[in-house]
């Protein structure tokens, strides 16, 4: 059975961007190559975010999506729109991933943001948390985990070095 896997970056402070949703400070610190991605993206089915992160990704991707060639949900209020390689839905999160879980071999890639990460912990739907950790404190900006998100205990499965980043995983 695929898990769900949110696999984020987040400040030491907990910020996952800026107020203005800018992410300048994460390509900052310096890394030790891509910090693992490569090898966790090949584990991945399908790809779950929010509209806010979608936008934000075609920014840092200079309109090239990155995630084309597997299925891709952008959780909006505005369902109607229409892009290439993407579909757009207001179906409650929970239901998205239940019937994912029945298509889709691979792990489930829950990108964010922090609503996103915040209804799918309220229906204890992530099963690992894979957070690189940069050595900055933003003050302010967007929380991996918003105000009111669930109280969840998690295990630590493991944790290293890459670069400056340390690199977190837990499960539920």
């Amino acid at each position: 059975m695929p898990k769900v896997v949110l696999y984020i970056a987040m400040s030491l402070d907990g910020k996952i961007a800026r107020s203005n949703d800018q992410l300048d400070w994460l390509f900052a610190v310096e890394g030790d190559g891509d910090n693992g991605y490569a090898e966790f993206f090949k584990t991945v089915g399908a790809v779950i975010m929010g509209r806010k992160t979608y936008e934000e990704v075609l920014k840092l991707e200079e309109g090239a999506y990155p995630y084309k060639d597997m299925p891709n949900y952008i959780l909006t209020r505005q369902p109607d729109r229409e892009a290439e390689h993407v579909t757009f839905t207001d179906e409650p999160i929970e239901e998205l991933i239940h019937r994912l879980k029945v298509e889709v071999d691979q792990d489930i890639w829950l990108i964010g943001g922090g609503e996103v990460i915040k209804a799918a912990m309220e229906h204890e739907l992530i099963d690992r948390y894979e957070i690189a950790i940069a050595p900055v404190v933003l003050g302010e900006g967007i929380p991996l985990f918003p105000e009111g998100t669930k109280e969840t205990k998690l295990r630590l499965i493991s944790q290293r070095a890459s670069g400056q980043f340390v690199m977190v995983t837990y499960e539920r």
